[in-house]
């Protein structure tokens, strides 16, 4: 060790942040970790902030942050909290509209998948039409009608 601060070497981190040595390797080249100090040896050699750091990383990641926003978000904690805090406010109001979006197309899949389950084409009756692979995906629902009004239900 260089000093009296404990460092780490990147096993130990990646180890104790439950993350791999290879994510460790990435986040540095990306600039999501300060760039190490070398052993005599040439081994890495990190701070105990280091695997504060990749939890934040991870955390940030569970609440479906990019790595460019927790970049960001990183680079903005320089400024101060408030900014900080208004960039992850920012962040977090245009995940959930986005995470809103997504649901709506899910569920739209899922009535779609559900009317075609309903609709099912046996393989005789599938016999007397002419499909390019599969008669389940290629028909087009009775239930069309319905499935658009169920669905303009859910856009209000």
């Amino acid at each position: 060790m260089k000093s009296g601060v404990s460092q780490f070497q990147i096993g130990e981190i990646a180890r104790e942040a439950g993350a791999s040595i290879d994510t460790v390797r990435y986040y540095e080249k990306l600039e999501l970790l300060d760039k190490p100090i070398r052993s005599d040896g040439g081994f890495r050699l990190y701070p105990k902030e280091a695997i504060e750091k990749l939890r934040f990383i991870k955390k940030a990641q569970a609440l479906g942050l990019t790595l460019g926003e927790i970049k960001g978000i990183m680079q903005c904690s320089k400024e101060g909290l408030k900014p900080c805090c208004d960039l992850v406010r920012k962040l977090f109001t245009t995940k959930i509209t986005g995470f809103e979006d997504k649901i709506r197309e899910l569920e739209r899949m899922k009535m779609d998948l559900e009317t075609l389950l309903s609709e099912w084409v046996s393989p005789k009756e599938a016999k007397k039409r002419s499909y390019a692979v599969c008669p389940q995906i290629e028909k087009e629902p009775k239930k069309k009608r319905r499935r658009q009004i169920r669905w303009n239900r859910l856009k209000k």
